[in-house]
């Protein structure tokens, strides 16, 4: 009697159950106006493109998105094209953000791409000797991904990039755009957002339009002469997954940090 054969068992795999993410969090931007605007912050999961006229100052805005984050129990990788990361830390304490205790406990990560820039070695413990190559800052985004999910696992993310302009002049902004979407994809595995500084007027109106195209929020900084004086203005034009307010709100650089002007 032919006897049937036994099929193996496959074994299964256990795959880790998909990270719920609260469709309700919001992240503060720390200007109490600007939050009004975005319905009560930016939405989890998106990437936000910050437009700024050579007359603002983003980096001290996106520093000050850093600070408001730390405080409020979050995580904050900020990589840096623009400035050294010394003076990151130098702008940030003299409004009163003293970052040390943070980086301490790993909870503020500063990722150097301005060494590179300049042919040096980087001092950080996070730092891109090639900080041109698209696959090195992808590996290194997953790199500190795989590290948040295990020791900072649940926690919201906030990712800064200044700016992506460097990197666009060196590569092209069709390639620096491509980075962009796969930072999108990443992005969404977790509490995160991701916030991109682009300087207008360096890449061209057909470039700034593809930025803000394939990006899902957009905030402008922008500087207007009003009555023989400039005025800064910062302003919403796009933000997915919320309802928001397009109203631009004056703003002026305070001992601690941007805030808005009142209005009369």
């Amino acid at each position: 009697m032919r006897g049937t054969r036994m099929e193996e068992a496959k074994p299964k795999i256990c795959e880790p159950p998909p990270l719920k993410i609260p469709s309700t969090y919001r992240f503060k931007t720390g200007i109490p106006e600007l939050d009004k605007a975005l319905n009560g912050g930016v939405p989890a999961t998106l990437t936000v493109l910050v437009m700024n006229d050579p007359e603002n100052d983003a980096s001290t805005f996106c520093q000050q998105l850093c600070w408001h984050g730390l405080i409020n129990d979050e995580v904050c990788i900020y990589i840096t094209y623009d400035h050294h990361p010394n003076v990151v830390r130098r702008n940030m304490l003299r409004f009163g953000w003293n970052v040390a205790p943070y980086e301490k406990n790993e909870d503020f990560i500063i990722v150097d791409c301005f060494s590179g820039r300049l042919g040096e070695r980087g001092g950080e413990r996070y730092w891109l000797e090639k900080p041109f190559d698209g696959l090195s800052l992808l590996e290194m985004f997953r790199r500190l991904e795989r590290k948040i999910r295990g020791s900072k696992a649940g926690r919201p993310v906030r990712v800064i990039l200044d700016s992506f302009s460097p990197l666009a002049q060196v590569i092209g902004f069709m390639d620096t755009t491509k980075i962009v979407m796969k930072l999108q994809s990443l992005a969404k595995r977790g509490i995160y957002v991701g916030v991109g500084v682009v300087h207008k007027g360096i890449h061209g109106k057909a470039s700034e339009f593809i930025a803000r195209h394939v990006s899902e929020g957009v905030i402008e900084l922008y500087t207007k002469e009003e009555g023989g004086e400039l005025k800064q203005y910062i302003r919403v034009s796009k933000m997915c997954l919320t309802k928001f307010d397009s109203s631009k709100i004056e703003y002026t650089l305070s001992d601690e940090g941007l805030v808005s002007v009142p209005k009369l």
